[in-house]
């Protein structure tokens, strides 16, 4: 085939799909999170794999069955452990009286306000009990109440489809290094399965990874609360795992969250003697966690299940952050995995690229 012509087919066919993912992206985060559910399950597709009945292995189908019982009973029990807990938080944040909240904080606003002028932290003509009477405005409880039944309906269709597709996704391994391999060149077929090879292998890891820290997570957030007398323990330490998937501000923003539901079940009490040492407790628990965090479980999950350099990360995790925000963030491992992986098939003659994967 003239190159010329070769070259066109290979262009159309790109626009072609670029434009495809755009229009059916949502199918995409299905797939991708189909995927996702696959490499999490694989130890225990390799697990049933050496079981056997009289002597013959469990077929894929009765394998990826289970399996997919599995992961749909660890994670509806984790839901459902915590859904009545956010339901009820967010039973009493719609009942609370932001009139009655705004004029028992007017005196410690107007005392912060005063500091942060005095030290030129916030202009003159600005006042925080408006910005924070603009932020309650915009917050329309029982337009997110009404909301709730299209999200359920499209819920529902999103975990029909996503369980569909992961059964397949377990049953037949090779479905997608298949189709993969169909669009490649012969003379590339070995590089190509090598790539899927090691991508299984290290996000597989990954994956089980940020599995296991939210659950560690969750325990120390939600004992250390307990034991400290907060309420909403449970509920403050779930969120925090959830929201710790965020790479180093997440748990700012978790022990954010923990405060203003430590304070939002405990309105009544006296701002500068109770909720403020309420707070700092909060805060306590969330530091210890973080120290946990950055030193055992980071190091653990990151830099073994990706083989790759803690500053290497940081500064990948950085890097995407600022081009794309939190999403950005949160992705930015698991793609710099994937780069790396073809990086290594592709251009192992760079000595750039040999220092970053020798670890793969």
């Amino acid at each position: 085939m003239n190159r010329t012509l070769k070259n066109s087919i290979i262009l159309i066919a790109s626009i072609i799909g670029i434009v495809l993912v755009f229009y059916l992206k949502t199918i995409v985060v299905y797939l991708i999170v189909s995927l996702v559910l696959a490499l999490i399950g694989r130890p225990i597709m390799k697990l049933l794999s050496k079981i056997q009945i009289k002597k013959r292995n469990l077929p894929n189908a009765i394998k990826s069955v289970i399996t997919l019982v599995v992961l749909l009973t660890f994670f509806t029990g984790f839901f459902a452990l915590f859904t009545p807990l956010v339901m009820e938080e967010a039973r009493i944040i719609s009942n609370i009286n932001f009139e009655a909240v705004s004029s028992e904080l007017e005196e410690p606003i107007s005392d912060l306000e005063s500091w942060l002028k005095d030290k030129h932290l916030l202009d003159e003509k600005s006042s925080i009990d408006n910005e924070i009477g603009q932020l309650f405005s915009l917050t329309d409880v029982k337009s997110i109440f009404n909301s709730a039944i299209g999200i359920l309906g499209n819920s529902i269709i999103a975990l029909f489809s996503i369980i569909f597709i992961t059964f397949f996704f377990l049953k037949e391994k090779k479905l997608y290094s298949d189709f993969l391999l169909a669009l490649t060149p012969k003379s590339k077929a070995n590089q190509i399965l090598n790539v899927l090879k090691n991508t299984k292998r290290l996000l597989s890891r990954y994956f089980i990874g940020i599995i296991l820290q939210i659950s560690v997570i969750t325990i120390i957030v939600s004992t250390g609360l307990s034991i400290l007398g907060i309420k909403n323990a449970i509920l403050i330490g779930f969120l925090a795992g959830i929201i710790n998937v965020i790479p180093y501000i997440g748990p700012m923003i978790g022990a954010i969250i923990g405060v203003i539901i430590g304070i939002s079940t405990n309105l009544d009490l006296d701002f500068y003697t109770q909720v403020i040492p309420l707070s700092l407790k909060i805060c306590v628990v969330f530091a210890i966690m973080q120290l946990i965090d950055n030193f055992v479980l980071q190091p653990l999950i990151f830099s073994n299940s990706v083989k790759a350099h803690p500053l290497e990360i940081f500064i990948i995790v950085i890097s995407a952050g600022t081009l794309w925000g939190v999403l950005g963030m949160i992705i930015a491992i698991p793609f710099y995995t994937l780069f790396r992986v073809i990086a290594k098939e592709f251009l192992s003659e760079f000595k750039l690229v040999q220092e970053l994967t020798k670890n793969i």
